[in-house]
C-alpha cells in the first residue's frame, strides 16, 4: 500500500503541477497580451485624435493666414492671431513628421504603427505638405508682399483640400487598422480562453476524478484498518491491564519487601545500639565498682605508707610518683566510665548530664561553650536522653577534631511537649557537605548521628560552608520512639 500510495501521489502531483503550470502560462500570457493591447489602444487613440488634430491645424493655418495676408481688412483679428501662428505651424509641422516617421515626442513618446497603405498615403500627402508649409513659414517670416498674398492664400487654399481628404483618408486608415489589432487580441484572448477551459476540464477528468476515487480507495482502507486497530487496541489495552495489575503486585511486594527490610535493619541497628548501650553501662559499672574501688583502695593503703619513715631522698620521691600514678589511673578510669554511661545522666537527667559533658569535655579546649536548657523539665524517656546524649558527646567530638571553632553553642528545647530538640552551632571552618558524603571522610560519624536519629523516628538537618561554620538541627518526637 505504500508503494502505490507513493505511485499515485507522484502521478497525480505530476499531472495537478503541470495542469497549475499551463494554466498559469495561459493567464499570464493572457495577462500580458491584454496589457499590451491596452497600452497599443491607447497610443492607436492618441495617434488617429492626433491625425485628426492635423485637419483641424491646417485649416486653422490657412485660416489665419487669410487673416495675417490682409491686415488692413482684418486688422483687429491679424494682431489676435499673428503671435499664435508660429505656435500652430510648428505643431503641425512636428506631428506630422512625427507621424511619418513612426515617432512622436509630445509630453511622452508615442510609437505608430504604418501600415504600407499608410506610407503610401503619407508619400501622396508630402508634397501637398510641402507647399502649405512653405508658404505658411513665408507668412511666419513676413517674406510675402501685397502683390504676392493673393497668390499664396490661393496656392495654400488649393493644397488644403487635397492635404483634407488625403488626411480623411489616413485617420480612417488609423482607425481601422486599430480595430483590427483589438479584433486579434479579442481572438487570441478567446483561445487563450478556451485553452484554461480545455485545461481545467482535462484536471477535472485526469486528476480530481482519479483523485476522488483513490481517496475514496484510501478512505475505505482507512476503515478497514481503523476496524483492526481497533481490535489490536482492545487486546494491548487487556494486556496492559494485566501487566499494570502485575506491576501493581511486583511494586506491592517490592515495597513489603523494603519495609520488611527496613524493619529488620532497625532491628538489627536498634539491637546492635542498645547492646553498645548495655555494654557500656556493664563496661562502666564493673569499672567504678571493681576497678576504680581497688585503685582507690590502693590509694588509701599507700596514704597509710606516708607516715611511714623513708630510707632515703629517692624513696621519697619514688613514693611520691607512685601515689601520683595511682591519682591519674583513677582520674583515666572515671573519664572512661563517664564516657561510657554517666551515673549523672541517670540519676539526674539529660541536662545535667550535657553540663557536666561540657565541663568535662572544655578543660585545655581552646573553644567556649554555651548551653541553654529550656525543655523547661519535661519528662524525656530514657531512651530519647541516652541518644541525645550520645549525639551530643559525637558532636562535641567532631568539633574537638575537625572544626577548629572558638565558639560553641548548644540549646536543648521542646515544642508543644510533642517534640525535643537538641541544636549544636560551631563558628569552625566547615566543611561541604557533598563532597563529604562522596568521599566518605568523616562519613562514619555523620551516618551514626542519622541512624540514631532515624531509629527515635525523628529528623536531622546539617547546615555548612566551608569557613561559615556548622549548624547541627536535632528534633526528635517524644512518643512512638523505635529505641
Amino acid at each position: 500500500m505504500q508503494n502505490l500510495d507513493k505511485e499515485v501521489s507522484q502521478r497525480l502531483t505530476r499531472l495537478y503541477m503541470m495542469a497549475l503550470i499551463v494554466v498559469a502560462l495561459l493567464s499570464l500570457f493572457g495577462q500580458m497580451l491584454i496589457q499590451r493591447s491596452l497600452s497599443e489602444s491607447s497610443d492607436d487613440a492618441h495617434v488617429v485624435n492626433l491625425a485628426g488634430r492635423q485637419r483641424m491645424l491646417s485649416q486653422r493655418l490657412c485660416k489665419m493666414a487669410i487673416l495675417l495676408t490682409n491686415k488692413t481688412q482684418y486688422a483687429e483679428e491679424a494682431t489676435f492671431y499673428e503671435n499664435d501662428f508660429s505656435e500652430t505651424l510648428n505643431s503641425w509641422v512636428k506631428c506630422h513628421y512625427g507621424l511619418k516617421n513612426g515617432k512622436l515626442r509630445l509630453e511622452k513618446t508615442y510609437f505608430v504603427k504604418n501600415s504600407p497603405i499608410i506610407k503610401n498615403l503619407f508619400n501622396d500627402l508630402e508634397p501637398k505638405f510641402e507647399v502649405m508649409s512653405l508658404y505658411a513659414d513665408s507668412i511666419a517670416q513676413k517674406k510675402y508682399i501685397t502683390q504676392s498674398s493673393q497668390n499664396i492664400i490661393k496656392n495654400m487654399l488649393t493644397n488644403e483640400r487635397d492635404f483634407l481628404k488625403i488626411m480623411d483618408k489616413i485617420v480612417s486608415q488609423y482607425d481601422t487598422e486599430a480595430k483590427e489589432r483589438v479584433e486579434n487580441v479579442k481572438r487570441i484572448e478567446f483561445i487563450l480562453f478556451g485553452l484554461t477551459i480545455i485545461t481545467l476540464v482535462l484536471e477535472v477528468l485526469l486528476i480530481f476524478m482519479p483523485l476522488v476515487k483513490y481517496v475514496q480507495e484510501v478512505i475505505l482502507r482507512i476503515k478497514e484498518s481503523e476496524n483492526e486497530l481497533q481490535t489490536k487496541n482492545q487486546q494491548l489495552k487487556e494486556t496492559n491491564e494485566q501487566l499494570i495489575a502485575t506491576q501493581k503486585d511486583l511494586v506491592k511486594a517490592t515495597e513489603e519487601k523494603y519495609i520488611l527490610i527496613r524493619k529488620e535493619d532497625n532491628t538489627r541497628s536498634t539491637a546492635l545500639i542498645e547492646g553498645q548501650e548495655e555494654e557500656r553501662k556493664r563496661l562502666a559499672r564493673e569499672l567504678h565498682d571493681g576497678i576504680g574501688q581497688m585503685l582507690t583502695g590502693l590509694k588509701l593503703d599507700s596514704e597509710h605508707l606516708k607516715s611511714l619513715p623513708f630510707v632515703n631522698e629517692k624513696q621519697r620521691k619514688s613514693f611520691e610518683e607512685h601515689q601520683k600514678l595511682i591519682e591519674e589511673t583513677i582520674e583515666a578510669t572515671r573519664t572512661v566510665s563517664f564516657n561510657l554511661m554517666p551515673s549523672v545522666l541517670t540519676d539526674f537527667g539529660l541536662s545535667s548530664a550535657i553540663r557536666l559533658l561540657l565541663e568535662r569535655t572544655t578543660k585545655g579546649a581552646d573553644f567556649r561553650v554555651s548551653f541553654n536548657d529550656l525543655t523547661d523539665a519535661i519528662t524525656i524517656p530514657n531512651k530519647i536522653e541516652n541518644n541525645l546524649y550520645r549525639i551530643t558527646q559525637e558532636t562535641l567530638n567532631n568539633v574537638m577534631k575537625h572544626a577548629k571553632a572558638k565558639k560553641v553553642s548548644i540549646t536543648l528545647s521542646n515544642e508543644k511537649n510533642k517534640y525535643v530538640s537538641l541544636v549544636v552551632i560551631d563558628d569552625g571552618k566547615g566543611f561541604d557537605i557533598k563532597k563529604t558524603k562522596k568521599s566518605r571522610v568523616g562519613g562514619n560519624g555523620l551516618e551514626n548521628l542519622q541512624t540514631r536519629v532515624r531509629l527515635l523516628n525523628g529528623t536531622i538537618k546539617i547546615e555548612s560552608e566551608v569557613g561559615k561554620g556548622t549548624n547541627i538541627v536535632v528534633k526528635i518526637p517524644l512518643t512512638n520512639g523505635s529505641l
